[in-house]
């Protein structure tokens, strides 16, 4: 049952990424569509820490697996997907 397990997680972890990135870009969306405002120089900017949230919870997942806590690779995912979930919840103040 734990080979199961260790071998479906992967994909358990991508399936949350994507879940988390569709609602992120569906609010991005309506975000859109609902306010009509001129078109700025920093449209492509980003209005939350979903990136930043990555690399800290990359770096954290990474550290957690060298030290031998987990293994190296679910640390790094692991990592990553709770740094994007809480990245994209934290707004940015213009």
């Amino acid at each position: 049952m734990k080979d199961f397990i260790m071998a479906a997680l992967p994909w358990v972890i991508m399936g949350i990424a994507l879940a988390v990135l569709a609602v992120n870009f569906s609010k991005k969306a309506n975000n859109k569509t609902k306010v009509d405002v001129e078109i700025k120089d920093s449209e492509d900017e980003e209005d939350n820490y979903m990136t930043l949230g990555m690399c800290l919870g990359m770096c954290i997942g990474s550290a957690l697996g060298a030290s031998g806590i987990i293994s190296i690779s679910y640390g790094i995912s692991f990592g990553m997907l709770i740094g994007m979930a809480v990245g994209s919840t934290i707004k940015k103040q213009n």
